[in-house]
């Protein structure tokens, strides 16, 4: 199954205003199990240009488009604060991916 990557990323001045934002949008839009698995619910990095937050989704098949409607409201609903910044992609596995490529996968 493939895998949805959220990547939000913020200045750090802006941490007091994304914290209670994040708290809502959780509360407002919380994971649904039906969905798939949270692989990584949330993983945040900082750098001298401000904090990076990753999160990751094994989707069920046939879950996909749900999965990314999920991510896109919530991040649709952190777009009101000045400095947030988001992507949403979606990453094949490896069997997959060389499934596409007309090879079996090994295993």
């Amino acid at each position: 199954m493939p895998y949805v990557v959220v990547t939000g990323w913020y200045p750090t001045d802006i941490e007091k205003e994304i914290t209670p934002k994040y708290l809502e949008m959780v509360k407002q839009y919380p994971f649904d199990r039906s969905l798939g698995k949270e692989t990584i619910p949330v993983a945040i990095s900082t750098n001298k240009k401000g904090v990076k937050a990753l999160a990751v989704i094994d989707v069920k098949e046939g879950k996909l488009e749900d999965a990314l409607n999920w991510a896109s409201k919530r991040m649709v609903f952190l777009q009101s604060i000045k400095g947030w910044e988001y992507k949403i992609r979606v990453w094949s596995t490896i069997g997959e991916a060389l499934e596409l490529s007309g090879i079996n996968s090994p295993g």
